[in-house]
């Protein structure tokens, strides 16, 4: 009977039949435990490895962890008696050695959730092979924080010197810190390393680069991979192109390259989350992000990964929905600690929710393991603000520049936070660091505001309107429209005020900053073109008096009146076409209401310029002051919401979240800490 079993257990396995092998398999070994006589040490054995190999397949880690274990000793005795049929058996069955046994015991370690017993496992596994040295390189990288980079990395360096073409151990190579030289040698020198691969260079080259912070230079290595090798379109690579331009700062160019990675393959899940997020800071939230999650619907939770649950926590932030955004991320996380993206998305939802000390520690965490994230330093420096931590906040926009000096984004951020210092001598330097961002990046639409607001605070009003409307004219932008419009109305321009305003609703229809402006605008110019009215109404009394007195003076009153009249008539014409030609060039986005509303505002506010100044100057100070350029405690104007334009997210959590700095002591700490001053020196020298 015995041997009818065993014939018939071999069979049902070799099948892959592992859900009925366990129950005969186990009738067996109670058989061999219960009869002695007829038990021997290789039947018993085998039948083991059977049962335990088939609870694995079948997922049942926790049984299959404490039978392997037991199989395990049971193959010391057989080495120790030199059985022949122990060779004989892992020659039939190569998934019986004793490196695929350990890999299987610490995989179900793994399973169970006690990742230090799997490395326990690994490491005194004597001849390990590539795949249980990835395993340990993995399970060292996410948890064992007690070891340094270099003994992280030596598990990645063994799977080099086996597999040189294993782009996973190059990159986390990479991303610990190992110089991509040094990589770029240990792969070249390996002894079954083909010579004929050229693209990997570049491969390693952008990697390095862009975990070296210059992302855009990495974008531009990837970009040269994609179009003068054969590997053009993969997505593999036109995700590393979108993820590098993301990283630098440029959603428009990476939400191309991740859509058509996405499109290539629908379950590339590194691009669809990615592309989730820059859908967000680009502004679009509703059709584009429905059809993102559509393909996941349809799955159970049980086949969800890490990407999977990011994807529905950036969703449920993008609705404002951030309680149950947290309930994901934290799942995502439960599943991959080092989620780089889930990490900063608990960021910024603790951030929102005013939960400022968790938030530093998500950060901090985040910078921990990537801090080639310039997210990072900028939800840190948030929080800081928030919290009135000054002095940390500047040492955070210091760190940012030394670590992204080829990046527009750091000097600004610098920039913008020495501007709302209350110290004169700081608030001068702001310009030089953001005169450096525009080195970098003429057209980087946050340095340009920022210069736009250095220059009126300044009392150069007309370089800041030339400076923004260069840059609306070549990179339309609708808060970069407002806050011309703002400008034009602050220098009684109020024409060029309405037209600004109407261009940022049509690319905008709910900004509500420049529905606030464009209405104050109307406000004022109604109530102003009805003083007009009056004083026209009574022009003929007064006219009656002066005659009275004076017989001269009677038809040079009349005169004037009638003049007045008739310009303001012209003008008023004039206008209405001038608001009609605007109406019809931006299309329909406006609305008919709308449209007919400027024209009219259009009239009105010319009519009122023409006819008296101290109306028109009256309507400018109201419409500047209803639509938010007030002077802010510090005398700096009330831009730094544009700042964060890239971020179309809650005020909460943007970068100038408070609005300005406040007048504190902190800020007089400020101009005594000189680091800001050895940078200062730098960017001058």
């Amino acid at each position: 009977m015995e041997n009818v079993l065993f014939a018939n257990v071999q069979n049902l396995y070799d099948n892959g039949l592992y859900e009925c092998t366990i129950p005969v398999a186990s009738l067996l070994a109670t058989v061999l435990q219960n009869d002695r006589n007829v038990a021997t040490l290789e039947m018993e054995y085998q039948t083991m490895l059977y049962l335990s190999s088939a609870n694995y397949k079948e997922r049942n880690y926790r049984l299959a962890c404490s039978q392997l274990e037991g199989v395990l000793k049971q193959r010391k005795t057989m080495w120790r008696y030199k059985s022949y049929h122990l060779s004989a058996i892992e020659s039939s069955y190569t998934q019986f050695q004793d490196a695929e046994l350990r890999y299987r015991i610490a995989k179900c370690y793994r399973e169970m959730g006690d990742d230090q017993m799997a490395i326990s496992v690994l490491q005194a596994t004597k001849s390990r092979t590539p795949k249980l040295n990835m395993l340990m390189a993995k399970l060292q990288l996410h948890h064992a924080r007690y070891l340094t980079k270099t003994q992280k990395a030596a598990a990645y360096k063994d799977v080099l010197r086996d597999c040189p073409m294993s782009l996973t151990a190059i990159e986390a190579l990479i991303e610990l810190g190992i110089e991509g030289s040094e990589v770029h040698s240990m792969v070249v020198n390996a002894s079954n390393m083909s010579k004929h691969i050229e693209w990997l260079s570049s491969w390693i080259k952008a990697h390095a680069q862009m975990y070296g912070c210059k992302h855009l230079e990495a974008a531009k290595t990837f970009q040269q991979l994609n179009e003068t090798t054969l590997l053009r379109q993969n997505h593999h690579l036109l995700t590393n192109i979108g993820k590098c331009l993301y990283y630098y700062g440029n959603f428009i160019q990476a939400e191309l390259y991740l859509e058509t990675a996405a499109r290539n393959n629908t379950y590339n899940m590194n691009a669809i989350g990615l592309l989730a997020v820059v859908y967000e800071y680009n502004g679009k939230k509703n059709v584009e992000q429905e059809t993102l999650i559509a393909p996941i619907r349809t799955r159970s939770t049980g086949e969800f990964k890490s990407p999977h649950w990011f994807l529905l926590a950036q969703l449920a932030y993008a609705n404002s929905k951030y309680e149950r955004a947290l309930i994901y991320t934290d799942r995502a996380l439960d599943i991959d600690p080092r989620n780089m993206e889930a990490l900063l998305l608990r960021g910024k939802l603790f951030g929102g929710l005013g939960r400022n000390e968790e938030a530093i520690q998500a950060f901090r965490t985040a910078q921990c393991l990537g801090p080639y994230r310039f997210e990072i330093y900028k939800g840190l420096l948030a929080c800081y603000i928030r919290q009135k931590r000054m002095k940390e906040s500047h040492n955070m926009c210091a760190l940012a520049v030394r670590y992204f000096s080829t990046s527009p984004r750091s000097y600004t951020m610098f920039g913008h936070t020495l501007f709302h210092s209350s110290n004169p001598q700081v608030k001068k330097s702001a310009k030089k660091f953001v005169e450096k961002a525009l080195q970098i990046d003429e057209h980087y639409a946050p340095g340009i505001a920022l210069m736009a607001g250095i220059f009126q605070h300044e009392g150069a009003a007309q370089e800041a309107i030339g400076l923004l409307r260069k840059q609306v004219t070549n990179y339309p932008h609708p808060k970069l429209f407002a806050m011309l419009a703002e400008l034009l109305s602050s220098e009684k321009d109020l024409d060029g005020a309405l037209h600004f305003y109407m261009k940022a609703l049509r690319m905008e229809p709910t900004f509500r900053r420049a529905l606030d402006g464009f209405d104050a605008l109307t406000k004022v110019a109604r109530s102003a073109n009805a003083a007009t009215a009056n004083a026209a109404t009574n022009k003929p009394s007064e006219t009656s008096a002066a005659s009275c007195a004076s017989g001269s003076g009677s038809g040079s009153g009349s005169g004037s009146g009638n003049i007045s009249v008739t310009a303001s008539t012209s003008s008023s014409s004039s206008s209405n076409q001038n608001a009609n030609n605007v109406t019809s060039s931006g299309g329909q986005s406006s609305g008919s209401g709308m449209n007919t509303s400027a024209a009219s505002t259009a009239s009105t506010a010319t009519a009122t310029t023409a006819a008296t100044s101290g109306s028109a100057s009256a309507t400018a100070t109201a419409t500047t002051t209803a639509s938010g350029t007030m002077a802010t405690p510090c005398g700096t104007p009330n831009h730094e919401w544009l700042l964060d334009c890239e971020e179309m997210s809650n005020d909460v959590l943007e970068l100038s979240s408070p609005a300005v700095a406040q007048e504190d002591g902190d800020f007089d700490t400020f101009s005594d800490d000189p680091f800001w001053q050895d940078i200062d020196v730098d960017i001058t020298n």
